[in-house]
Order: structure tokens, then sequence, then C-alpha cells
């Protein structure tokens, strides 16, 4: 009887474990990332007799968590992808917005402004006509430099968020590190045995942090997680944090760079809302300042030029028209020298969307291209007489660089915002020819005015002023649609991996129901 006892006492003990854990299971079936946990029964050794052995019950191995690693893997790697194409697609739909809306973009303005010229061409001796053309280009003028203050405000909204998501990714790891340090106690005060509840709490913070950055993960014996960035960088080792931070970058150009160790790793993150916004700065923001910035150059350039041709209602030489740009350069905040530059445009046709760095080794300057490194060809000594001559701009150095001097060269990122007109009274509208004198009526240079609208004076020569402020408003639009189609991708695969461990995690009542009646009996 003793035997017999004994056995029924082990399925009475072992049973209301299983009943315990059904009851934990239904209490947290709607307690997110909590994963199905199950009591692993094992008989207990038989006693040998005579005649064999002789069976003594059951006794509980383990309480385990129903997970797949595989699965769970999927969601780090999906959760990541989501952060990111989220945060681009906000960025790059809220700049299509401003770029494509009449109310806020560029065609309107545009069109006025070259209405205007034609109705000058027609009557160049009437001062309303005169009046409208200095008008129009004041609201064209105006409309640039909203643009570039709205754009201006976007990176700033990326700084910020930036800054906002680089806190919570160290909230996040030091989380992990508290949770890694309990999970270690634990499993060494229960001989070994899994801590379920912490490794789900574990789990589901690990896939919160996926979605800030991209993250890989390792197991290590004692139970922890490490957690790095894509790149490498150690943010959870044990219980050790490494905190990333933000700071102004080398520059000082307005840009936050992502900050471990006290070296930057700006390019090296990927992934995560952290990875989107800094991609939405590098493929979206950056690209449309430029190019907003050489259709002002290439505006102002060329309606200058040919203005400064004709003569004004009183005979006297045309001057510009719009008030002349120069370009933004960023001395390195490690420079020790006293050299500064000075941008100007030498062939808006051949400007592009790059940023580049130029050198001092203490002999000699060299201009490279800030994304990829490769030398830039150049002309000129770099005097104010003969300054250094590539791709569209010129470069003027004053004072004196010492080795190791370096500068950020981005010619037209604020030109948008410089834009202006120079002059306020419609008599110095220069409609006519060269020659022509005091002749109020002639309209020669008017025309010619007009005639700039088509003429292809950016990309190499391939695009018109209107056409270039298109394809700036059709990039950003197809960055925007292809950055929600992905949104929309990364959603599904997030969800579907999401139902996958659901499917095999999660707690399903019938099942438990009909596991308490079964442990029951």
């Amino acid at each position: 009887m003793s035997d017999l006892l004994n056995t029924g006492v082990s399925a009475l003990l072992s049973y209301r474990k299983a009943l315990d854990t059904a009851g934990h299971n239904i209490a947290n079936v709607n307690t997110e990332g909590y994963s199905r946990q199950r009591v692993e029964l094992v008989s207990r050794l038989g006693t040998p007799q005579g005649d064999g052995y002789i069976g003594s019950g059951v006794n509980t191995s383990t309480v385990q968590r129903i997970t797949d690693s595989f699965v769970a893997a999927r969601i780090v790697t999906d959760a990541s992808a989501f952060g990111r194409a989220e945060s681009l697609e906000g960025v790059a739909t809220q700049l299509d917005s401003w770029l494509s809306d009449a109310s806020t973009g560029l065609s309107a303005p545009f069109n006025q402004f070259f209405d205007s010229l034609n109705d000058l061409t027609a009557n160049p001796a009437l001062s309303a006509n005169r009046q409208s053309v200095i008008s129009d280009a004041e609201s064209l003028a105006s409309r640039f430099q909203s643009l570039q203050s709205q754009v201006d405000g976007l990176q700033s909204e990326v700084n910020s968020r930036a800054t906002a998501t680089v806190q919570e990714i160290n909230n996040l790891s030091t989380s992990i590190a508290g949770l890694n340090e309990r999970i270690v106690q634990s499993r060494a005060a229960a001989g070994g045995q899994p801590p379920n509840d912490l490794l789900d709490q574990r789990d589901q913070l690990i896939q919160q942090l996926a979605g800030k950055i991209g993250i890989s993960t390792t197991n290590a014996d004692d139970g922890s997680v490490n957690v790095f960035t894509g790149s490498g960088q150690a943010l959870v080792l044990g219980q050790d944090v490494g905190r990333l931070s933000v700071a102004d970058d080398a520059f000082g150009s307005g840009r936050l760079d992502i900050v471990f160790n006290g070296a930057p790793i700006t390019a090296q993150i990927g992934g995560g809302t952290l990875g989107g916004l800094l991609d939405a700065q590098r493929e979206v923001i950056q690209p449309a300042q430029s190019q907003l910035g050489r259709i002002a150059v290439a505006l102002t350039e060329s309606f200058n030029a040919q203005h400064r041709t004709g003569v004004d209602a009183s005979g006297q030489p045309g001057g510009d028209l719009f008030t002349p740009i120069t370009g933004t350069a960023y001395a390195a905040r490690s420079n020790t020298g006293t050299a500064a530059l000075s941008i100007g445009f030498s062939d808006p046709s051949q400007l592009t969307d790059s940023e580049y760095q130029l050198r001092f080794d203490g002999a000699n300057w060299q201009l490279t291209d800030a994304a990829t490194g490769s030398v830039i060809p150049t002309t000129g000594t770099g005097s104010v007489a003969d300054p250094f001559v590539a791709q569209g701009f010129s470069v003027s150095v004053s004072g004196s660089a010492v080795a190791g001097d370096r500068f950020l060269v981005r010619p037209t990122v604020n030109a948008a915002g410089d834009l202006d007109v120079a002059i306020s009274d419609p008599a110095r509208i220069a409609a006519a020819g060269a020659g022509s004198g005091a002749n109020s009526s002639d309209n020669t240079n008017a025309r010619a005015l007009v005639d700039l609208g088509a003429l292809r004076v950016l990309d190499g020569g391939t695009n018109t002023l209107y056409s270039g402020h298109t394809s700036l408003v059709s990039r950003v639009g197809n960055q925007a649609q292809q950055a929600g189609v992905a949104r929309s991708s990364q959603e599904t695969l997030l969800s579907q991996s999401v139902a996958a461990r659901d499917a095999t995690s999660g707690v399903i009542l019938d099942e438990e129901a009909s596991d308490l009646v079964r442990f029951q009996q």
C-alpha cells in the first residue's frame, strides 16, 4: 500500500503543478509577449523487484515556455524593418506634401512670374506690367524661402526625434541588462530552471529595441543575452550597457551624429526608427535641400546675366534682378588655422546634389566627395582671383590653413533661403535691348528673359528651371510612394510573424480549459 500511496502522492503533486501552470496561462491570456507554459512530466525511476521494475509514479522535470526561436528571430528582423520604413515614410510624405501642394509648392509662383514677364513683352512701357514682374519675382523668392524654412524645420524635427529615439534605446538597453541580471540570479537560485516570465519580458523588450534600431543578439551560457547594433557595437553585454549619445556633427552643419564610446557611428546605423530617420536625412532631406538650392542658383545666375545685358526705362544698363547667392561651407570644429572659404558658382548646369570635403595636408588642398571619398579634380589655385573650380562651383580660401584643417562644402544647401529680389523700382527693369537708349517700348531683353524659361540650365544642360522643379517633386513623390509601399509590406510581414508566434506560443482558452479538466481528473 505504501508504494501505491507514494505513486498517488507524486501524481497529485505533479498535476497540481500542471493545474497551477494552466491557471497561470489563462490569467495571462491577454498579456502582451506572454508565451504559453507547459509542465514537463517524467516517470520516476521504478523499484527493482524479482520479477522486474515496479513503477513509482511521476515527477515534473521543468516548466517550459512554448516558443520557436526562428520565429522570434524573424520578429526582431521584421520589427526593425518596419520601424525604419515607418519613420522614412513619415518624413518623405511630409516633404512631398509641401512640394506638390499648389499652395506651398513652386508651380504657381513660377507660372505667375513667367506670365508677368510675358505681359511685360506685350507692353514694356506700362508701369503696372513692370511692377507685376517685381511683385511676382518677390512672390517666387518668398516661396523658395518658405520651402527652405520648411525643409530646414523637417531636419530639426529629425534631429529631435533621433535624440528622443536614442534615449529610448538607452532605456531599453538598461532594462534588458537589468533583466539579464535577474534571469542569471533566478536560474542559479532554481538550479538552472528557466524563469519563463522574465524571459518573456526580455524578449518583449528586445523586440521593442529592434523597432528603434537594427540589432543582433547572442545567447550566453549563463542565460543572459548580448545585444549588438547591426554594425557590431555592444548595446548590452550581460549586465553591462553600452550607451549611445547624440552630438552636433564635426562641422556644426545642423545635423546630428550618433556617438558610441566617443566615436561617431552615424553612417553605420541601420534599421529601426533611428535608421529610418538617418536614411530620411541622407536620402530625402539633403538631396531635396540641394536640388531646391540648385534651382534657386540657376534662376538667379541666368536671370542676372541676361538682365545685365539690357537697359532700363532710363536708358541705364540693367543690374542684378535677384540678389546674388553664395554657397555654404562649414569649418571643422577641430581646425586650428584661420582659413575661411567663400563659395561661388561658375556654371549652375554642372552643380550636383553632392557634398564635399576640402582638406589641407600642409602643402596642398584636396577636394573629395563627402559620401564616397573619391577625389574631385579642380582647377585654379584657391585665391580670390583664381579660385578652385569644380562641378559648377568655386572656392576661394582666405586666411591661413594648418595641416589637417578641413571644411564641409555644401554649395546649394541654403541657397533657396537666400533667394531675394534685388530691385524695387519698376523703372529698373531692363526690358529693352542694349543700344536702345531710354526707349521704354523696346522689349528685346524682356523677350530674352522669357526665353530663359526654356533654356536647359540644370543637370548638365538636360533640365529647364521648371522641369528641374518637376523633377524634384517627382523624385520626392516617388520616394514617399516607395516608402509607403515598403511600410505596408513590412507591416504585413511583422503581423504575419507575430501571428506565427501567437499560433505557437499564444494561450488558447479552449485548450487550457481542456487541460484543467484533464489534470483535475
